[in-house]
């Protein structure tokens, strides 16, 4: 009777173990599907963009890797804060998510009156990608690299002028911080956006300018657009010959447009993991890796906890510039 007795144990024992994979399985499963369709990723720049491009690549993995639709959904204006103010108003349950980038970390500093808080009301569920500017000339200006720039400028002061997007973006600050650095009262220009930009340094009527990398190769190839640095602290993969503001003499100078996604802020921790994981998951598929190249960025690595880290630190990091550089709002 007792040798039956352990037979029996052992046998419930081995069934036990052998169902603990499926039970997992569907613990994971239903965690999956507390979330239901659709899922709203909405972000704050006009369609077309690399902005858009990005977010739609998102919602496209997302939307694989959940089995639930998720749409993006366009609130350009005001900075990107109408955007982040619906998602901050939104319910925490990770049926609406923020996707966001490098001006969501400035407006906390640059824009008064927010009605929400950049720092508390969001949290992070994964950063996406990153991508770095481009210190550029107009063909006709007789320089090749920023050395030959500053004495350019230095001794044609009329000629100091930057076309930069936007107030607080951050092709405006990298403009900001390199007026700084060279010590040449140079005239940043914001505009509304990059064609309109783009144009007038081609034409000469403002002869250099930060753009972005991503929107960039056309005028590149073409030879219509004169690059002298990368804005960031590693040369860029997609023109590894472009030197960066470090190596040419700005120490320190490290300026990127990053991408990631937040939630509300009391979105639970077990609906904000399983987005992370997803992303983490995404981020290391060689399909996604190559689509993200094609828009001129780099995958950034980590998940939820690496992203919030990232972002409560650049919103202080943004601030700090914000204020040393006195940007602010015409």
């Amino acid at each position: 009777m007792q040798s039956v007795r352990k037979l029996f144990i052992f046998a419930s024992l081995s069934l036990s173990l052998a169902i603990l994979p499926i039970d997992l399985a569907y613990a994971q499963s239903s965690r999956t599907h507390e979330l239901k369709s659709p899922i709203r990723l909405i972000h704050g720049q006009a369609p077309g963009g690399t902005t858009d491009a990005m977010a739609r690549l998102l919602s496209n993995e997302l939307a694989a890797r959940l089995g639930l639709d998720v749409v993006v959904e366009t609130r350009p204006g005001a900075g990107t804060t109408i955007a982040a103010a619906t998602v901050a108003r939104a319910p925490a349950d990770g049926q609406t998510l923020l996707f966001t980038g490098s001006g969501h970390s400035v407006n906390a500093s640059l824009i008064p009156n927010l009605t929400f808080d950049t720092a508390k009301d969001f949290k992070a569920i994964g950063l996406v990608a990153s991508t770095p500017y481009l210190l550029l000339t107009t063909p006709s200006m007789p320089v090749s690299t920023v050395a030959e720039l500053l004495a350019y400028l230095k001794q044609h002061p009329d000629q100091a002028t930057v076309a930069v997007t936007s107030i607080g973006s951050s092709p405006h600050i990298a403009g900001a911080l390199f007026r700084q650095k060279s010590g040449i009262n140079m005239e940043l220009v914001p505009y509304k956006g990059s064609s309109a930009q783009v144009a007038d340094v081609i034409s000469g009527r403002v002869p250099i300018a930060f753009d972005n990398i991503a929107l960039m190769g056309p005028h590149l190839e073409a030879k219509t657009l004169k690059p002298l640095a990368v804005t960031s602290k590693d040369r860029s993969p997609m023109y590894p010959d472009i030197p960066t503001m470090a190596e040419s003499g700005f120490p320190d100078f490290d300026i990127v447009g990053w991408f990631g996604a937040l939630t509300p802020t009391n979105t639970p921790d077990t609906t904000v993991q399983i987005f992370s994981r997803e992303i983490i998951n995404m981020k290391q598929d060689p399909s996604f890796i190559d689509q993200v190249k094609k828009l001129g960025a780099t995958v950034m690595p980590g998940g939820a906890a690496e992203a919030e880290t990232f972002v409560q630190n650049d919103i202080k990091r943004m601030s700090q510039m914000v204020k040393a550089l006195e940007i602010k709002l015409q």
